[in-house]
């Protein structure tokens, strides 16, 4: 299977110039196969933490997200599409009707850059940056996990303020953006020509940006399932209003291992 269209360069020798269309589909069907999978593991209910975990009282509303999250994480989001849709136009043109799809995706690349620097300067000052970093304990929750979802164990890990899961996906996002942004700089430099650069530069950085892009459309789209099924939806809530419910808290956290701040 060819996953990338072929071309001689200019020492007459086949090289990959771009992803295939079909390989690209592939890219996201992936996702949808996962998510097919999925559903049809938990279709007969989802896991709650059963650790003799701290808990709280049920009626209390505890803070997961602040305003600051909260704005980036829907910002983002509008960005993101922006870049998405002028993305597949520029990858299939023609595909989406004429429009300044180049200079569109310019744009919503300048703003989720800068959305992405004033992330990385704020978030550490204002929110919890430590709680979206590797533990020890992680790994062994993330192995229970693996065996409950293959049915080796009813035992489920009631976790801190980010399942290892959350952290595997920021840190996959993180790294993906960053190909995705330092590919995306050179092809805008060259479609600006405010500098050139040579033809093999180009040829990889044009791959690069190509298969970071539908790795980072897979990954977001496995991020908007996990978001929207019926057992995160206080997670999906909290994104929205802030906060989480005591009884929520206590079916998938532990208190020991996150203290959160609280209304009451």
């Amino acid at each position: 299977m060819c996953l990338f269209r072929y071309a001689r360069d200019y020492y007459d020798s086949a090289t990959a110039q771009q992803l295939l269309s079909a390989a690209a589909c592939l890219t996201v069907a992936l996702v949808f196969v996962f998510i097919a999978i999925h559903l049809l593991r938990r279709a007969a209910g989802y896991p709650v933490g059963l650790q003799d975990g701290a808990k709280l009282s049920p009626q209390a509303r505890v803070e997961k997200y602040q305003i600051g999250a909260r704005l980036y994480h829907w910002g983002n989001s509008l960005f993101l599409l922006g870049l998405v849709v002028s993305g597949l136009a520029l990858f299939a043109p023609a595909s989406l009707g004429p429009a300044p799809w180049l200079r569109v995706h310019e744009v919503f690349a300048v703003l989720f850059i800068g959305g992405l620097v004033l992330h990385i300067v704020v978030a550490p000052r204002r929110g919890d940056g430590r709680a979206m970093w590797f533990e020890r304990r992680d790994w062994a929750d993330l192995k229970q996990i693996a065996a409950n979802f293959f049915g080796r164990t009813r035992e489920y890990p009631a976790f801190g303020k980010y399942d290892p899961l959350q952290k595997l996906y920021h840190a996959l996002l993180t790294l993906v953006a960053a190909a995705a942004v330092v590919s995306g700089a050179y092809l805008l430099i060259s479609a600006e020509v405010l500098a050139t650069f040579t033809h093999e530069l180009m040829r990889r950085m044009r791959l690069t940006h190509d298969v970071a892009a539908f790795i980072f459309i897979a990954v977001v789209i496995g991020h908007i399932y996990f978001g929207i099924i019926r057992v995160n939806w206080p997670q999906l809530r909290a994104m929205i209003t802030g906060r989480l419910r005591g009884a929520e808290f206590n079916l998938y956290h532990d208190a020991e291992r996150w203290q959160p701040k609280g209304d009451d």
